[in-house]
């Protein structure tokens, strides 16, 4: 009787053919080798590589449920609405979003995330009864500390090295008061736009459906990844991604996908691992957010007046 081949050699070469189309292509926009070395190694293999450390100890944790035939037209169907509504749809829609730079401009936002991110692939797979055990967690209350803190500090360090948005605050006349006003209500508010949205879709269900699917752990912790990447490129396209990104001032889609690869999908990676390791949704959504706050800190005390 013949066995069924295994998907994983030409799934893993494929992602190592993305990554490499996409370091030429920022190469070819400009961007400089030793620039995009640097933050490989620390997005891809830094970072993950910490987590992995801050995990240790934590028992390995149940599998996901099995996989079944019915979900691969479900991820086909949730990824389709997710490039959907990313572009076209969001594209038509902004004319009657509110401006992104006040308080309900960021509020319609991430409730729009959270309906595409949360809501409609609940239903879904709900409605369908394909919303699939992912693996019991069974990391303690203190290695949930101790993970959250490390994965923070991680956050923090980095921004601090390589962030243009961070260094801002970082220059400016920030008082220890605004220090402590503004990192809890950023904290909470980037633990809902990027942590809930993100970790839910991307790392509880996509992943756990992938290594499912896959029979590989480290093949759904990357692939999630890309796709992670990938799902952040028409945001960087429709705002014109000079925006504190390494970017051209009006950088082409395919400049956004190569860069997104590159740098949130790598950033993925991280998330993924912690995902795998712990199966804990709360660490991972909190974790996500606190990561997020010093690239975001600036945009929000201006909009806020804080």
């Amino acid at each position: 009787m013949s066995r069924t081949r295994s998907p994983r050699l030409e799934w893993w070469t494929g992602l190592v053919l993305v990554f490499a189309l996409s370091l030429a292509q920022l190469m070819a926009s400009g961007m400089s080798a030793g620039e995009l070395l640097i933050r490989g190694l620390l997005l891809g293999l830094v970072l993950p590589m910490l987590a992995w450390v801050a995990c240790l100890g934590v028992p390995v944790a149940s599998e996901p449920a099995p996989w079944q035939r019915s979900e691969a037209w479900a991820i086909a169907l949730l990824l389709s609405l997710v490039v959907l509504g990313l572009g076209p749809l969001k594209q038509g829609l902004l004319a009657y979003f509110p401006s992104r730079g006040t308080w309900w401009g960021e509020a319609a936002n991430t409730g729009y995330k959270l309906l595409l991110f949360v809501v409609l692939p609940w239903l879904v797979l709900k409605a369908c009864g394909l919303w699939k055990a992912a693996g019991e967690a069974r990391v303690t209350p203190v290695q949930w500390l101790r993970i959250l803190l490390l994965v923070s500090l991680l956050g923090w360090g980095l921004q601090t090295l390589m962030g243009r948005e961070f260094q801002r605050v970082l220059d400016s006349d920030m008082t220890p008061a605004r220090w402590w006003l503004a990192v809890p209500l950023v904290w909470l508010w980037m633990s809902v736009e990027a942590g809930l949205v993100e970790e839910l879709f991307f790392r509880r269900w996509l992943q756990s459906r992938l290594q499912a699917w896959s029979g590989s752990a480290w093949l759904a912790v990357v692939l999630s990844a890309v796709v992670f990447g990938l799902a952040h490129a028409p945001g960087l396209w429709m705002r014109g991604a000079g925006l504190g990104e390494s970017l051209p001032a009006h950088p082409s889609l395919i400049e956004c996908m190569a860069y997104a690869v590159t740098t949130q999908g790598l950033a993925g990676l991280m998330f993924g691992v912690l995902w795998l390791r712990t199966r804990s949704l709360s660490l991972c959504v909190l974790a996500h957010g606190m990561f997020d706050v010093p690239a975001h800190l600036a945009r929000h005390l201006a909009i806020w007046g804080i």
